[in-house]
């Protein structure tokens, strides 16, 4: 694994290599709130000093296109990003009464299922852009009540898992964003990161960025 670090650490050829990022998925999709206030440059990177823009396509956008995302032509790295928290909540596994223990897991793992073939789907699509990329773990939620919480971070442990095992199998690098957001401050809302949490979580995926694309294709652990 390579610790996180300031992004200054990154060779100046390879950061500045760094010009135009497509986010694949909804993970990081409160960076469009970002967007709309102005530009994403000096905002969550200060020491960045090379321009750079951002892209987002959700999920939703990559299926309606059969895996062949619209990718701008001036594209140079892929990012992707999926929003766990909320497809924990849509699959119902943490409001519903099962039967049994058995009958929730399998709920569970039914919820898991849905959710790596939409992984597999966003990597197959970032890696047909032969772009440098990375794929990202989810950060945890932060829920007031302390069962609701457990519960979550449990289910969210196996939704990550499924994120390592197709990133494994397909050779992508992963940034691990479990321990990059661990303070209040860094979260919006129970689900949504902060201006300080998009920072922090920024920074490793640059510096990931970095690394990825001055050594190629292959699989590494990055937080």
């Amino acid at each position: 694994m390579i610790p996180n670090g300031d992004f200054e650490a990154i060779d100046g050829e390879d950061a500045s290599a760094i010009r135009h990022v497509v986010l694949l998925g909804d993970g990081l999709g409160d960076l469009a709130r970002v967007q709309q206030s102005g530009a994403l440059e000096g905002r969550l990177l200060p020491s960045r000093s090379e321009p750079w823009k951002l892209t987002l396509l959700s999920a939703s956008d990559v299926a309606r296109t059969s895996l062949r995302p619209d990718i701008p032509h001036d594209a140079t790295h892929v990012v992707i990003s999926i929003e766990g928290n909320r497809a924990i909540e849509a699959s119902g596994v943490l409001g519903g009464q099962p039967a049994s223990f058995e009958e929730g897991l399998a709920r569970l793992s039914f919820a898991a299922d849905q959710f790596e073939d939409q992984v597999e789907a966003l990597i197959r699509a970032g890696q047909a852009t032969r772009l440098p990329g990375v794929i990202c773990t989810m950060w945890p939620p932060r829920y007031r009540e302390p069962v609701r919480q457990r519960a979550a971070v449990a289910a969210l442990t196996i939704f990550n898992w499924r994120i390592f095992r197709c990133a494994l199998a397909a050779g992508v690098s992963i940034v691990d964003l479990r321990n990059a957001c661990s303070e209040q401050s860094d979260y919006a809302d129970h689900t949504l990161l902060s201006m300080s949490g998009l920072r922090k979580a920024t920074d490793v995926i640059f510096r990931a960025l970095g690394e990825v694309t001055r050594r190629g294709a292959g699989t590494e652990v990055f937080w």
